[in-house]
């Protein structure tokens, strides 16, 4: 595993390095398989994960069918943080898409860190905001922008990802079915 990791946390907050030493020490280096499921519908969240590579999908199930919510990737925390704050069950699920080595944070660890360093508010509040504007950003483009637009959207942001994730998830995270994903790829090839 790289110490890329070190970066994004010194970009969040301002961490000296003694600080930084002491706070990485709660948290736990993983590797995990692909295809591994973190967290079941229903549980309650007792970890997140910052993802140093690889890739996880949010997801919850209406029907029999997989909804994907949203994919986390690299420098990003990863987790159902309603879950993980209120410690009420989730309503999603959590899998790897790809091997993932994570740094895991239980719960615990986290009230811990925020007693000992003040600055560990400051650290999550701004992984939140941070999560909450793309989230936001996410939830207007379902509300104005059509399939075809949201596909070009993410070709243009995150176009890693429709080679990383299978496109029967892209569908359903675009909110579409495999068919019209399809048909939208055709038309946007043709451009």
């Amino acid at each position: 595993m790289n110490d890329n990791y070190i970066d994004s946390f010194k970009q969040i907050t301002s961490f000296s390095d003694s600080e930084l030493t002491i706070v990485l020490k709660y948290f736990e280096k993983k590797t995990i398989k692909k295809k591994t499921n973190l967290l079941q519908a229903g549980k309650i969240a007792n970890e997140v994960y910052f993802i140093i590579s690889g890739c996880m999908r949010l997801f919850c199930e209406k029907d029999g069918v997989e909804l994907s919510t949203y994919f986390f990737t690299e420098r990003t925390f990863a987790g159902s943080y309603a879950s993980f704050i209120s410690r009420k069950p989730s309503q999603h699920s959590i899998e790897t898409v790809e091997d993932c080595q994570v740094l895991s944070l239980s719960y615990q660890a986290l009230q811990e860190l925020y007693n000992i360093f003040p600055k560990m508010n400051e650290f999550i509040r701004k992984s939140i905001e941070e999560r909450f504007v793309v989230i936001h950003d996410l939830f207007t483009s379902y509300i104005l922008n059509s399939p075809e637009e949201r596909y070009l959207s993410l070709l243009k942001d995150s176009p890693d990802l429709l080679n990383r994730i299978p496109q029967h998830q892209i569908a359903s995270f675009l909110g579409i079915t495999p068919v019209s994903l399809s048909r939208i790829r055709n038309r946007v090839a043709k451009k």
